[in-house]
């Protein structure tokens, strides 16, 4: 109860890890997409917003400085057409850099910053103006005049040009201090996280490394449970057997004798006699059942050998009065003979087992055969027992089917569940493998036995469970 407690609160604790584990994995994931999406906002605020103002307000004032040298250079020369073409595409580029400047996503303080830029040009507009209609009436003293103009309204201009590239550039080393803090600081949640799923995962991994241990630990106290109960039925099942089989062998040959006098019973008579016939046989079968099982834990016996075919004849011989009363078949083919390492008795009773299994799933339905089919192949032969049956039923284990006691849900007759456990006793014990395939059109169990070598000699020795005078139940469900 104890070890069920603590193994509970370490699932709880292993739950709770994993948990954890993916909470942090999450936390750290949604908060480097946010901190990404900070910085990409950022960045694009810079690459969008900042860097094409610095851009326009550097070619503005730069178109700006060409312009005024342009017009310094009219009035010192002259105004000939082709210096008035250059002045008028000067003043062209800078109103463009200017409108392309107005066209771009504004801070809240570049509307008042655009005020002072139109009316700085509107004055450096009226100047440029001036100067050129005095000097193309010949005028260069008023021409002189409004240059001195012209140079305050363009310092004006390029002194708020200049403020404004300033702001901006001001602007975009904030947004780019705010992109490497946003990515120490999403480094350090990154790691800071990651160390704590590490640390989880280190948590769980332990939890899991103790529960796989725990489940071990009871898993072989299990096994160690088991192998004593069968230690105990075996030591059972031959006390049961050698204690019982006298009585039940003289109250069987007792009723025979009676029934053999020809004494005249009434019916009630009949019919208890009848009832106690039917219970001294189920009895009998009982106790074969127990020391079969008992037997098949045996260690198989050195330099035994038998005819896999010619058991397998035998046992269709015996079952073939049941057989005939349930209207089956049973049929054996063999390719050849060949002979495995195990004592006829042995063998006997495993395809007895399985063949009485299946005769008892024929029984009723619409096709009635059984085929004991047998092939040797890469050193063993495969002994399979087909039937014409329903199959297992659905969600059965097929492996839980040789535990002992283990019964299929619509298992028939009134077994114990011990006929395919002594299968996989004996099978093991010579070093062989059982298994079953099922589907609608009924089973095929079947099991392997290294074949016995050449050197091994036959013993010619009664069947294990003949000896005792008992025979293998043809009837043990499954």
């Amino acid at each position: 109860m104890t070890t069920v407690v603590h193994l509970h609160h370490v699932d709880r604790a292993l739950l709770l890890a994993f948990a954890a584990v993916v909470l942090s994995f999450v936390s750290a994931t949604f908060y480097s997409e946010h901190r990404t999406a900070a910085i990409e906002a950022a960045a694009i605020s810079i690459q969008g917003s900042a860097a094409p103002r610095i851009r326009r307000l550097a070619n503005a004032r730069a178109e700006l400085r060409r312009l005024q040298l342009l017009i310094h250079r009219a009035v010192d020369h002259g105004v000939p057409f082709q210096r008035q073409l250059e002045i008028e595409a000067g003043r062209e580029l800078l109103d463009e850099e200017l409108v392309q400047y107005k066209l771009l996503p504004m801070y809240p303080d570049e509307a008042a910053r655009l005020q002072s830029v139109q009316a700085a040009i509107g004055h450096l507009n009226e100047n440029v103006n001036n100067i050129l209609t005095a000097l193309e009436a010949g005028d260069l003293t008023r021409a002189l005049a409004w240059q001195d103009r012209l140079d305050g309204s363009s310092e004006t201009l390029a002194r708020i040009l200049s403020n404004g590239i300033a702001v901006n550039a001001t602007e975009a080393a904030e947004l780019a201090q705010r992109i490497s803090e946003n990515r120490r600081r999403g480094v350090a949640w990154a790691v800071g996280l990651d160390g704590v799923g590490v640390v989880l995962a280190s948590l769980a991994a332990a939890l899991a490394l103790t529960v796989s241990r725990a489940h071990r630990r009871a898993v072989q106290a299990h096994r160690e449970l088991a192998e004593r109960k069968a230690e105990e039925l075996d030591a059972f099942a031959m006390r049961l057997a050698h204690d019982i089989r006298s009585p039940l062998t003289t109250a069987h040959l007792a009723l025979d004798t009676f029934n053999r006098q020809g004494f005249v019973l009434d019916e009630r008579a009949r019919r208890l006699l009848g009832r106690g016939e039917r219970a001294l046989d189920q009895t009998v079968k009982i106790v074969e059942a127990l020391l079969e099982f008992a037997r098949a834990g045996a260690r198989a016996q050195l330099g035994a050998s038998a005819s896999v075919a010619d058991v397998s004849d035998d046992v269709a011989d015996v079952v073939n009065a049941r057989a005939e009363q349930i209207k089956a078949t049973v049929t054996v083919r063999a390719g050849g003979r060949p002979t495995v390492a195990c004592s006829e008795g042995a063998l006997a009773s495993a395809i007895g087992n399985l063949v009485g299994n299946a005769l008892t799933y024929v029984e009723g339905a619409a096709t009635r055969e059984v085929v004991i089919e047998i092939v040797e192949q890469r050193g063993e032969v495969t002994t399979t027992v087909s039937d014409t049956g329903p199959g297992l039923s659905p969600g059965a284990d097929p492996a839980s089917l040789f535990e002992p006691y283990v019964r299929g849900k619509d298992a028939r007759g009134r077994g114990l569940g011990l006929g395919l456990a002594t299968v996989k006793r004996i099978v093991n014990a010579h070093g062989g493998q059982v298994g079953v395939q099922s589907s609608p059109r009924g089973c095929r169990f079947w099991f392997t036995l290294p074949v016995a070598s050449a050197k091994e000699i036959r013993i010619a020795e009664p069947a294990v469970l003949a000896a005792d005078g008992l025979h293998p139940s043809p009837t043990t469900p499954r």
